[in-house]
């Protein structure tokens, strides 16, 4: 979402508040780096967490709708009676209320999305100053120096937003929108597509059969590519931002994919598969001379251990894993690791 607010932000004339999560404590709807979008006609993109938070936070956006510097709004959800009027979601949400003066850089941060890259909004509270840093913590837009530089360092290493309060800064970590491939239009392939653009995916399904291509197979915000496996990926735009998920029909298919994509620049890849076949292709990789680590960290077989048999099950546990990659969830170590044990088994 925080690629189409940048959007928004960098079109749009006129007077415009950035409402952003910063800080969270306990629990609440939404985590630090959320972000809604509001105008002169009430909201334009976005969430911070709906329901009674978010009807004050548009309040909060009406109040300051071109005014001189942001205000924190800190809305607390720990009441304690079930019947009473108090929100009880048992936390804190601490939210930057942003009057945007300039666009510029939004457009800049914007600019580096669009190129698969994440962008590092340091955001001075007391000034409303926004400093845009890349990836590797360059400049973009503003400047930023010393121990603000080297914390920044520290956010883009640990992969999220983080309130800096002491310092008076905000780091907002906004990541571009992620792709999906999916390298198999068959029942699992197709399952997942028809789910994968809720979650915010920008979806492209591969086949090297023209009828698993057919229109009317895909929802229409999915996008197909056909030829063979390896012109698939060669014609496919790979960045940082990008998922991959092999689910064609054998292994050798299977391995004519993870040769392609091996190559190729990405977050995250897998394919499905029995213990055996997993081991096969692996191997085979290792011997083909793939850098060991990249092969070691195939997702493999793929998918969250839900129990998961119907192509639709098969997907919602595939899902299940791109969203614990996209928010570094604390399972996926010892997801890993069983995954790996289970390669080695009989």
């Amino acid at each position: 979402m925080s690629q189409e607010i940048l959007g928004t932000i960098a079109s749009t004339q006129g007077a415009l508040v950035l409402c952003t999560v910063m800080q969270v404590k306990g629990s609440a709807p939404r985590h630090a780096g959320s972000m809604m979008l509001a105008g002169p006609e009430g909201l334009l993109a976005g969430s911070v967490g709906g329901g009674r938070g978010e009807a004050l936070a548009l309040a909060a956006c009406r109040e300051h709708l071109g005014g001189p510097r942001p205000v924190v709004l800190e809305i607390d959800m720990q009441g304690t009676e079930a019947e009473g009027p108090a929100m009880v979601c048992g936390g804190v949400s601490r939210l930057l209320v942003e009057p945007l003066a300039s666009t510029a850089p939004y457009a800049a941060a914007l600019g580096l999305l669009l190129r698969g890259e994440p962008a590092l909004l340091v955001k001075r509270l007391a000034t409303g100053e926004t400093v845009v840093l890349d990836s590797a913590c360059r400049r973009v837009h503003g400047a930023l120096e010393g121990a603000d530089l080297a914390l920044a360092g520290r956010v883009l290493e640990s992969g999220h937003s983080m309130l800096a309060e002491e310092d008076g800064l905000f780091f907002d970590l906004v990541t571009p929108r992620e792709k999906l491939l999916i390298l198999g239009g068959g029942h699992v392939g197709r399952a997942l597509a028809a789910i994968a653009p809720a979650l915010g995916f920008h979806v492209t399904v591969g086949d090297d059969r023209e009828a698993f291509l057919e229109p009317g197979r895909f929802p229409a915000a999915v996008a197909t590519l056909g030829g063979s496996f390896t012109e698939i990926v060669g014609r496919f735009p790979f960045d940082p931002s990008t998922y991959v998920v092999i689910a064609s029909r054998g292994h050798l298919c299977d391995l004519e994919c993870v040769r392609a994509v091996l190559g190729r620049p990405y977050r995250f890849a897998g394919f499905m598969g029995s213990r055996r076949k997993t081991r096969l292709v692996l191997a085979q990789a290792l011997a083909d001379g793939f850098d060991p680590a990249k092969v070691d960290a195939l997702r493999a077989p793929i998918g969250l251990e839900l129990g998961a048999e119907t192509p639709e099950e098969l997907a919602v546990a595939i899902a299940g894993e791109l969203i614990a990659v996209r928010r570094k969830a604390p399972c996926l170590e010892a997801v890993q690791q069983a995954r790996k044990a289970r390669r080695s088994g009989p």
